[in-house]
């Protein structure tokens, strides 16, 4: 469950998973160079959690359990609003919604700390009036919390303080890393086409016959009297995915088939080194759909920038997460 809602809410900015990765080498010797030790991780309460018990450890920075009940009550007072206390029950298969809430939480936290760690380190912080803008928006959150609820929740006026400074902090950095994007980004290449998608997977050993499949479905599509929405739906029980292809995806056949399109027509089959696709153009470089592919590519583009200096980050510091806490 992707929990987006969780980070808009609580003033931080929206972190994709970590991406891990090894780097490329070339054809040469790599230069063999001295690695600087990870920050050790600060010593975990493993025992009975109470308020003030550390249960995550981001290099020497601590994290309180009561710090870490105030994000987990963002989240379920988001959740708990819409559905009902039982969400948390769900199974999801290997785990409960409430289990992967859990790691959700702590992954959210571990990475506004590195970003915090790291911003320090670049002499990036809060300027007077920032802080106190940031603050005074925490105070007007903290102001509609029920006493009740601060009480069973472990949520104090300084602890809503902290989580909104950092959460800013962490946005800043995440501006200096990805600020100059868009700035790259050329204009002329802003060209789009709206598409309903079919994507039929495939490899080496199976490509022939996943392509006789996915063409055999757009065959049949001629004799359907709905539309191409309802069709590939009752014919694989699966709607096609509504997208933005654009001149820069990095799948080129299935951009230029896209491009080529008029509206209200079907592709042919499209091959590509993952598979194959079929789509339905809806709408075509238009003003509008290409100002949103702008939108779209830059987001990708800044989510890809952010995830390789985050990981960089990410590697300098060791973390310990309490097994009390992972056992709740």
């Amino acid at each position: 469950m992707k929990h987006n809602k969780l980070k808009r809410m609580i003033g931080g900015i929206l972190i994709g998973a970590m991406v891990i990765g090894t780097a490329g080498c070339s054809e040469e010797e790599p230069v063999q160079k001295e690695v600087p030790k990870a920050e050790r991780a600060a010593k975990v309460n493993n025992g009975e959690l109470q308020g003030d018990s550390t249960v995550v450890g981001v290099g020497n920075t601590k994290v309180s359990y009561d710090e870490y009940r105030i994000y987990s009550w963002f989240l379920k007072n988001q959740y708990e609003d819409l559905m009902s206390a039982d969400v948390w029950n769900y199974n999801l298969g290997t785990t409960t919604i409430g289990q992967s809430a859990i790691e959700d939480i702590l992954r959210l936290i571990i990475q506004i700390k590195v970003m915090n760690k790291e911003a320090a380190g670049q002499g990036i912080g809060l300027g007077v009036d920032e802080k106190e803008d940031v603050d005074y928006k925490a105070d007007q959150y903290f102001a509609t919390i029920s006493p009740e609820i601060q009480e069973e929740n472990g949520i104090t006026a300084a602890g809503i303080h902290q989580i909104f400074e950092e959460n800013e902090v962490a946005r800043k950095m995440y501006d200096v890393v990805t600020g100059n994007v868009e700035a790259n980004v050329d204009e002329a290449s802003m060209q789009a086409a709206k598409v309903l998608l079919v994507f039929y997977p495939a490899d080496d050993s199976n490509r022939t016959e996943v392509q006789m499949q996915i063409e055999a479905l757009k065959t049949e599509f001629g004799n359907y009297k709905g539309n191409f929405y309802s069709y590939v739906k009752d014919k694989t029980g699966k709607a096609p995915s509504e997208e933005i292809i654009g001149k820069l995806d990095s799948r080129q056949n299935l951009a230029g088939a896209a491009l080529a399109m008029k509206k209200y027509t079907l592709s042919e089959v499209v091959s590509e080194q993952d598979g194959f696709y079929l789509m339905y153009c809806l709408k075509n470089n238009t003003k509008g759909l290409n100002k949103a592919y702008r939108e779209q590519y830059i987001a990708g583009q800044q989510n890809m920038t952010f995830q390789a200096a985050y990981e960089n980050w990410a590697e300098k510091y060791e973390v310990k997460v309490s097994k009390s806490l992972l056992a709740n």
